[in-house]
């Protein structure tokens, strides 16, 4: 342990856990890991220790490049750990090269189960900015009032542990409805790619009745991306909650802002439907006209000029947007400042706080949760959100007729870039809902969703990071394909296959 003390060089960043959660700390585990290059002295990549076993809980960055330091409570967990654990844990995320565009972020892209802060220092111990979240019991007791909610809750001996993000439940409704209603509509996009060159675009499309649209326009430097950029309704759907498709390019900023924009409520909303209206500092110059702050102005539910019959934003995003500077989504970034600089040149010391689940603690009010369809979960009701007692909606089910649709299934399956094809699902009539998942054991190892108005699809999963783990040796896996289709005006139905997972 006495590589731990060794003092921070002028490249290296102090990186220091201060726990105000309540739990001792011997009950709480730090585990410090990264995808790319590691050098924390006195620690190997994903390894775990107690906070009481780290002098003054503090460590030496030198390098840490695609890091994640993970807390948990009452045992360590590690790189790759199920979103079913009954251990309770999150993560901070961050980047130390060092190089003053290196970031460190929270986030619940993935889950919310922790309540932290993240604040920098300068030499003298002042502090230079912060994002955090409220405390825990304040998110988790707003997320089980959103539909979806209570059921992408996971307890242990009858307490959260963690909520789910929709990238993990298919409780969350999807978001068509919102899509297709801007049938007609026409739409215009302003973005700025941030690189050498510095790039801006402006592309336009309407809206076909599938929710399918193609962007035309044009980029400053001329060529950053292609004329014409097609975006197939039910993919574009889908894209919503998981941000696919939207690479780190100037296309993909594109495509990020299209996504973002239904993401929080923007589109068909008060402030029409040119992204420029998005924001309240826009530029307009010669280079071209763009939000230089992504998109400002208030979202999400204050975005809306009213209720619509259906959800007209991600509503588990905008819970965390209103309750925390952290990721909700993977583009939360377009609308609101959700990570810390760690330019090394005036950043000292990388802090992170793990607050208690009670308290007051509030470190932004943004967007609302209120863009959803019907009334919201009633308190306490968290085993049967969605509306109506279990068995009111038992019995409605069973007056229902089932799906009717066949399971084509592929016997091996073979991931390329962390996506799986596992055959065709053909349907008698639109298929509807479509949702997919691989499951090893208890493990989730790939999940896929979507809305289809085609009576044949070819679903697409994506690979998850238990799946990523089981993979990572390089041996096939033995897998359970389940299939849920929900036809309108159907029940939903369930199917399942065996495959095998090749890497």
């Amino acid at each position: 342990m006495a590589a731990l003390l060794v003092p921070a060089s002028a490249s290296a960043l102090s990186f220091k856990v201060v726990n105000e959660s309540g739990e001792p700390d011997s009950q709480v585990y730090v585990d410090i890991a990264a995808n790319g290059a590691f050098e924390v002295p006195g620690w190997t990549n994903d390894e775990a220790k107690a906070l009481n076993k780290i002098p003054g809980g503090e460590v030496t960055i030198e390098k840490l490049v695609s890091g994640r330091v993970y807390i948990s409570y009452g045992a360590p967990v590690h790189e790759g750990v199920p979103f079913n654990s009954p251990t309770r844990f999150d993560w901070a995320e961050m980047t130390v090269t060092p190089a003053p565009e290196d970031v460190a972020n929270l986030t619940a892209v993935d889950q919310f189960a922790i309540g932290m802060r993240l604040s920098t220092f300068n030499g003298s111990g002042e502090e230079i900015e912060a994002v955090g979240s409220a405390n825990s019991d304040t998110v988790f007791n707003a997320l089980q009032q959103i539909p979806g909610g209570p059921e992408s809750t996971i307890r242990s001996e009858g307490k959260i542990v963690r909520v789910l993000s929709p990238l993990h439940s298919t409780a969350y409704p999807l978001l068509g409805d919102y899509v297709r209603s801007l049938a007609g509509q026409t739409i215009t996009l302003h973005t700025a790619f941030f690189s050498t060159p510095f790039v801006t675009s402006e592309y336009s499309g309407t809206f076909q009745a599938d929710g399918s649209i193609a962007l035309h326009g044009t980029t400053n430097p001329f060529g950053s991306a292609p004329e014409t950029i097609e975006l197939e309704g039910a993919r574009l759907i889908d894209d919503i909650y998981t941000g696919d498709e939207t690479p780190n390019t100037v296309e993909g900023t594109i495509r990020r802002d299209l996504l973002a924009g239904f993401s929080t409520g923007l589109w068909g909303g008060r402030y029409g439907n040119d992204a420029l209206g998005f924001c309240s500092d826009a530029i307009v110059n010669g280079q071209g006209s763009y939000c230089p702050h992504g998109f400002n102005r208030p979202a999400f539910g204050e975005a809306r000029a009213a209720l619509s019959p259906f959800p007209t934003c991600e509503q588990y995003a905008a819970v965390i947007n209103q309750f925390s500077d952290v990721y909700g989504n993977p583009y939360s970034d377009a609308s609101k400042k959700v990570a810390v600089a760690l330019d090394q040149s005036q950043v000292k010391t990388l802090q992170l706080t793990i607050q208690p689940d009670s308290g007051n603690a509030m470190p932004s009010v943004g967007g609302n949760p209120n863009c959803g369809a019907g009334l919201p979960v009633p308190s306490g009701s968290s085993s049967n959100a969605g509306g109506g007692s279990t068995a009111t909606r038992a019995a409605t089910t069973a007056a229902l007729p089932k799906a009717n649709f066949k399971l084509s299934a592929k016997a091996e399956v073979r991931v390329k870039k962390g996506r799986l094809a596992v055959g065709t699902i053909s349907c008698a009539g639109a298929c509807g809902k479509v949702e997919t998942s691989v499951t090893h054991g208890k493990a989730v190892l790939a999940r896929g969703r979507a809305s289809v108005g085609k009576s044949k699809v070819q679903p697409a999963l994506k690979l998850t990071a238990a799946g990523r783990h089981s993979l990572a040796g390089g041996k096939p896996v033995r897998a359970v394909l389940t299939v849920k289709v929900t036809q309108p005006g159907a029940a939903p139905t369930t199917k399942t296959a065996s495959i095998r997972l090749l890497p």
